[in-house]
């Protein structure tokens, strides 16, 4: 993604807004791992790579879509750490990269029983 700042060109590569994103979230409570995406039946027909990375960052037309793929702490409620994972999220990268966050999807692909049996004992 180029931005045209001063008369110079300023590049901001998907893999740094990613890191962003990862940043973000793991200081959301309740978020406990990251996990690669789980292929489905789609992306093995098409034989693409899904599972090597936990985000996914599509820049188009100027706005950025963001896909995580996490597992929670069991306990906690779903749509209030998904909803605080996306308005953090989005928060991170606009400030951060100057860049409008159109969409945040957050995939839940597990819960971490063992991260509240820890810290019980």
């Amino acid at each position: 993604m180029r931005d045209r700042k001063n008369g110079g060109d300023v590049v901001i590569s998907n893999d740094v807004i990613a890191s962003i994103a990862l940043n973000a979230a793991k200081d959301v409570e309740g978020v406990s791992a990251f996990v690669p995406k789980t292929p489905d039946l789609v992306s093995k027909l098409r034989k693409e790579e899904c599972g090597e990375k936990a985000v996914r960052v599509l820049s188009l037309d100027g706005s950025v879509r963001i896909h995580l793929y996490l597992r929670l702490k069991d306990g906690m409620n779903i749509q209030t750490v998904c909803s605080n994972v996306q308005r953090g999220v989005k928060s991170a990268v606009q400030s951060m990269t100057g860049k409008i966050v159109s969409e945040v999807h957050v995939s839940v692909q597990g819960i971490d029983f063992s991260a509240a049996g820890e810290e019980k004992a």
